[in-house]
């Protein structure tokens, strides 16, 4: 049967395999001694790409904390000023006169 609307919708099927044995210390272990092997090939080379890029992902490494974390600090107080700068000129523009006298100008 159709469904027409924002009702709730079926849900497709998921795919649930569960492996009977993993070892990710023995899997770690293989991509670390595949590393070290001498592959001067272009296919070699781009498969070590892929493996680095697969275990930082894996590990969730980005990088320095400290970096990121003072970063993060100048980006905050980058943002405050931007807010606080906003803040007083839209105090000027809306205390002044000009405004009113240019909202006069445009309603006639």
């Amino acid at each position: 049967m159709l469904k027409i609307g924002f009702g709730n919708r079926t849900k497709p099927r998921t795919f649930d395999f569960i492996p009977r044995y993993y070892d990710p210390a023995k899997e770690e272990l293989e991509e670390r001694i595949n590393k070290y092997n001498n592959t001067s090939t272009p296919e070699g080379d781009l498969e070590n790409l892929k493996n680095r890029i697969r275990t930082n992902l894996r590990m969730k490494h980005y990088g320095d904390a400290n970096v990121r974390s003072s970063m993060v600090k100048k980006s905050n107080v980058r943002l405050l000023y931007i807010i606080i700068i906003l803040g007083i000129a839209a105090y000027l523009l809306l205390s002044s006169n000009k405004i009113i006298g240019l909202l006069e100008a445009f309603s006639q």
